[in-house]
């Protein structure tokens, strides 16, 4: 019976071996086999997002555009109004463009979303010290002017963005 034990415990612990073996291995294959479905969902996924996102890039590089202020003064200027009247106008349209394009947000970093929302802020406001330096029954070419010289004179609000914008474009590829 001795022989016998001992013949079963080898067995045994060669049966527990191999075993062991064979579970690492398979372990292994399957660890690859998942790493290698998730690169190519990765990889499906990538090629559906990446034109949203850069569709999305498009549109916001678009928005920050239009409410630059001479874009806003050259497009919406009428000669026959107040300061007042474009004022509104021009507060109006930067406000519409953005929430026109809030869904973009999705598709770009917070730090991006960000610097695209301070532009807004800051093209608001600076609209509404140009407007608040004149009366607002002064001719809406008043503050036509006052806005392309400010322009002249300082960096546009939306140029930081764009650069921003362009920069995080690069990243993607």
């Amino acid at each position: 019976m001795d022989i016998f034990a001992q013949f079963l415990v080898a067995s045994l612990a060669s049966g527990l071996l191999l075993f062991g073996a064979v579970y690492m291995v398979l372990r292994k294959m399957l660890a690859a086999e998942s790493h290698r479905r998730n690169v190519q969902l990765l990889s499906v996924a990538k090629n559906i997002t990446l034109p949203l996102r850069l569709q999305a890039h498009e549109r916001l590089l678009v928005l920050l555009e239009r409410i630059s202020p001479e874009s806003l003064v050259l497009r919406l200027r009428r000669p026959n109004a107040t300061n007042a009247e474009l004022h509104s106008e021009l507060v109006a349209a930067v406000r519409s463009e953005f929430e026109h394009n809030l869904s973009q947000q999705l598709y770009v970093s917070p730090e991006l979303w960000g610097v695209i929302s301070v532009a807004k802020n800051s093209v608001i406001s600076c609209i509404n010290a140009c407007a608040a330096s004149l009366t607002p029954d002064d001719a809406s070419m008043q503050l036509a002017k006052k806005l392309l010289e400010w322009h002249l004179n300082n960096e546009l609000p939306t140029d930081n963005a764009i650069r921003q914008l362009k920069r995080e474009v690069a990243r993607m590829f």
